[in-house]
């Protein structure tokens, strides 16, 4: 789906300290730590799906476009660009001398297989990398930035070949990408890893291997990946002879694997680290004043219902548990819509509706499930972590004040990793689940509940067309029908809200980030 920078967007981007004028250290090529709670598993920007992998990405490439410091999308690969006065077609103009960083592992490996790659980035490149985007074959977890391209969606499903995309080379330097639709979004969706280029000479040379270590990765960003140290951290270095406008200050950038929110935090506020992701009022309590912080609202801890569970896939029954809890007993603060404020547009939208509390309706509606389950009473345990039993506890207490007896309501609490284990295992009744997505995007939240397989095991034909809709033509109003018919049908129920917290350590500055957590910039880095 399209995402739109906003002016939300704009105003998250972190401002770090300052060094003092005097200082003859100029806090260039420093080596720079940010911990991650999962490593990349491969370094192919069009497939980059997790956190981590897109931080990767927008560090060691270069798109058309990147996002700056001020959240707008500035020219990068481009020296210059026109939009048809339709708004159909665009014609990019490529910088000339633009050439791929080709590591020492990278060059053996070309050398061994007896080719030779010149490195000049062409249109070529960027027209083969946006192509794999859309190919079927490719299963990019962001295909959907594309699909306004013209026969996008027919070259997706296999219906159509590549050959009819909108995405043409004119020369060497020229590219002209023609859509289905006007989009105030398309230009957003050329700064992503999805869109990055990719020389296909190399991508063929590796049979299949792109991306999957250093020796199978070119690039052309302000770093290089550089090494990989399985299980636990992932080094970029500069790249020397990177000549675009955005030249890198650290000498390097390592990923370290930390799933430690609380220990994040220390590292962060120790220097350890110079960036950190983390949640939780535990782990936010570990920053001293000095260390810069943003917030943001956008995780909603919501009790979810194992929907691939035959007794849970009982409307009567999810409808029960939910009129049965009273908000203002879990918490003081409870989160009203599905998704959080931080998305944009309509986060925390007043307007949508859901099943209010009402202990006779809970009363009723279970009796009902009960004649339709044919049984007398039951035992629902939510799963948790440890950081949500007082919650679960609270759900349980109204389960058991306002269904009564005929309701054995239990609660497992388990650290993070367990917790993770067994809502992949699918052996639970309900849990309290931290919902959020690496977006600032209202609808790449609620694509959670139309994606398959997803953590919920909801399929809904009825929410796939709607959501289709939302996706096709989004608008605040679709996106609180949406919201309002998960919560009507009783999919989940929002409890309460937490935030992500962007931390960044006292001595370092010119790190930023924009809008989606996985838009980390370095190559402004500098610190004492």
């Amino acid at each position: 789906m399209i995402k739109k920078i906003t002016a939300f967007a704009v105003a998250i981007i972190l401002v770090l300290t300052c060094f003092s004028a005097c200082s003859k250290d100029d806090g260039k090529n420093k080596a720079f730590a940010c911990a991650v709670n999962e490593l990349p598993v491969h370094f192919d920007p069009q497939i980059a799906k997790t956190q981590s992998e897109k931080t990767v990405a927008v560090n060691i490439f270069d798109g058309l476009f990147k996002l700056s410091e001020n959240g707008e999308a500035v020219k990068c690969a481009v020296s210059d660009y026109s939009v048809s006065a339709d708004g159909l077609s665009y014609t990019f103009t490529i910088k000339d001398n633009l050439k791929y960083c080709i590591s020492s592992k990278a060059k053996k490996y070309i050398e061994e297989k007896g080719a030779n790659l010149d490195g000049r980035i062409t249109a070529e490149d960027f027209a083969f990398g946006i192509t794999r985007g859309v190919l079927p074959e490719t299963s990019s977890p962001d295909y959907e930035l594309l699909s306004v391209i013209k026969n996008a969606e027919s070259v997706h499903k296999g219906e159509t070949g590549a050959e009819n995309l909108g995405v043409r080379v004119i020369d060497d330097l020229t590219l002209e990408i023609t859509l289905e639709r006007p989009s105030d979004d398309f230009i957003y969706a050329l700064t992503q890893p999805v869109s990055y280029p990719c020389d296909k000479e190399f991508f063929e040379l590796t049979a299949g291997r792109y991306g999957l270590a250093a020796e199978y990765t070119v690039s052309n960003g302000a770093f290089y990946l550089s090494s990989v140290n399985e299980g636990k951290s992932v080094s970029l270095a500069k790249n020397t002879e990177y000549i675009g406008d955005f030249p890198p200050l650290p000498a390097s950038v390592s990923l370290y694997l930390n799933s430690n929110e609380t220990d994040i935090a220390k590292k962060v506020d120790k220097g350890t680290y110079d960036i950190g992701f983390f949640s939780g009022e535990s782990a936010l309590k570990e920053l001293g004043r000095s260390v810069q912080k943003t917030e943001m609202q956008n995780i909603a801890c919501s009790l979810i219902f194992n929907m691939s569970d035959s007794v849970m896939q009982n409307a009567s029954l999810r409808t029960g548990l939910i009129s049965a809890v009273e908000l203002s007993a879990v918490t003081k603060t409870p989160l009203k819509t599905v998704v959080p404020p931080y998305y944009k547009p309509s986060g925390n939208d007043t307007s949508v509706e859901g099943i209010a509390f009402n202990g006779d309706e809970a009363q009723k509606n279970m009796i009902e499930a009960y004649k339709e389950l044919g049984v007398e009473n039951l035992t629902v345990e939510v799963l948790c972590t440890e950081e949500y039993e007082a919650a679960a506890k609270a759900v349980v207490s109204c389960w058991q004040k306002n269904i009564g007896v005929e309701l054995n309501g239990a609660v497992k609490a388990v650290s993070n990793e367990d917790f993770i284990k067994i809502i992949k295992s699918g052996e639970y009744d309900t849990a309290i689940y931290p919902v959020t997505v690496d977006s600032q995007n209202a609808v790449d939240f609620l694509s959670l509940f139309a994606e398959s397989g997803n953590a919920f095991g909801y399929e809904s034909e009825e929410y796939s067309r709607i959501f289709n809709e939302l996706k096709i033509s989004p608008s605040g109003e679709k996106i609180s029908y949406c919201q309002s018919f998960l919560l009507k049908n009783g999919v989940v129920l929002p409890l309460f809200c937490e935030s992500t917290v962007f931390a960044v350590a006292k001595n370092t500055r010119g790190v930023y980030f924009c809008g989606d957590t996985a838009n980390v910039y370095f190559y402004k880095g500098l610190k004492k």
